[in-house]
């Protein structure tokens, strides 16, 4: 059971990173692959974690 799960998981996440690199590859081509590779990541981490807005400041009037 344990091992199924674990094979399964591992080919999960290689077939997300085979994805990725053909993502890359297909929109900016086989040029500079290593800057379009982290340009492309950090699109996708900006996406998955988005900036979380701070709180509005209180002011000393606003009676709350």
């Amino acid at each position: 059971m344990i091992t199924s799960l674990l094979a399964f998981t591992i080919r999960l996440a290689l077939v997300a990173a085979m994805t990725f690199c053909f993502v890359v590859l297909f929109e900016h081509g086989p040029s500079n692959y290593l800057e379009n590779a982290q340009a492309e990541f950090s699109k996708l981490m900006e996406f998955a974690n988005p900036p979380v807005p701070a709180a509005p400041q209180k002011s000393p009037n606003s009676g709350a």
